[in-house]
Order: structure tokens, then sequence, then C-alpha cells
């Protein structure tokens, strides 16, 4: 006697949400490690923009003639739109 083969249908569905769940927690975690690596390199570059920034006083190098810009006047020129040389 042959045995006839059934299709369950609770089983295949549980098994789709199952599969479901587990690439939605995969493409979670893969979000998390790209923002976990943006914080990472973020950091160090902010801090050299606030030490850029604040270093050597705001008014000290504003009145000098420099050959090189310094990146606080570089930084004034760009975002006040102030021409300090």
């Amino acid at each position: 006697m042959e045995e006839e083969e059934r299709f369950d249908l609770g089983h295949t569905v549980k098994k789709i949400f199952v599969i479901g769940i587990a690439a939605g927690l995969i493409f979670i975690g893969f979000i998390a490690l790209m923002t976990l690596i943006g914080i990472v390199i973020a950091i160090p570059l902010l801090k050299k923009a606030y030490k850029m920034m604040t270093s050597n006083g705001d008014e000290s190098c504003a009145h000098e003639k420099h050959k090189i810009k310094c990146p606080i006047c570089k930084a004034k020129e760009k975002f006040y739109g102030e021409k300090l040389d």
C-alpha cells in the first residue's frame, strides 16, 4: 500500500514565519553594525573638528596675514561668509 503524501499548510506557514523573523533580525543586526561603524568613524572626526574650531582662541589670528590659512579662518569664512584676510 502506498502512503499518500499530505500538504500541511500550518507547518509551511510556521516555517515561512520563522524564516521571515530570522531574516528581519539579520537585517536589523546589519543596520546596527553599520551604525556602530559610522559612530566609531565619526567620533575622532568630530573631536578633530572641535579642536580645530576652538584652538588658538577666536580672534588671535583674524588680523594676521597667513601664507596658509588657519582652520579657524577657513571655518569662519565657510560658515559665516566673512573674509577675514
